[in-house]
């Protein structure tokens, strides 16, 4: 099940980083891309917690889920702030993206060195 967490937060992080590439390079929004994203990171962290509460406490699992419950908060604030097309404020996209990140690496590292 960890596999395909880390396969649909990939997936979130592909969306995000098209996303940034609409709002740097032609300065606007996709709220399409915002739904897509924000759902497949969603069901990831979803299926993460479910993973979590049927299976032994392993602490990288555990503290990468609580990076991407921090992503996910920054990720509906910016969210919440759409204003139409216009593209978020690109130094609270890069905080949202690094708390996110980080708890994909913490997973993807207890995954394969564990």
């Amino acid at each position: 099940m960890v596999l395909l967490v880390l396969s649909l937060l990939t997936l979130a992080a592909l969306l995000g980083l098209a996303m940034v590439v609409l709002g740097v390079r032609y300065h606007r929004g996709s709220a399409a891309l915002a739904r897509g994203h924000g759902g497949t990171a969603l069901l990831a962290f979803s299926l993460l917690i479910v993973y979590l509460l049927r299976s032994p406490t392993d602490k990288l699992y555990n503290n990468a889920a609580l990076l991407l419950f921090l992503g996910i908060c920054g990720g509906a604030v910016l969210f919440m702030l759409r204003d139409g097309d216009k593209p978020p404020q690109m130094f609270v996209v890069a905080l949202h993206a690094l708390m996110a990140f980080g708890g994909l690496l913490l997973l993807a590292y207890g995954y394969f060195a564990g």
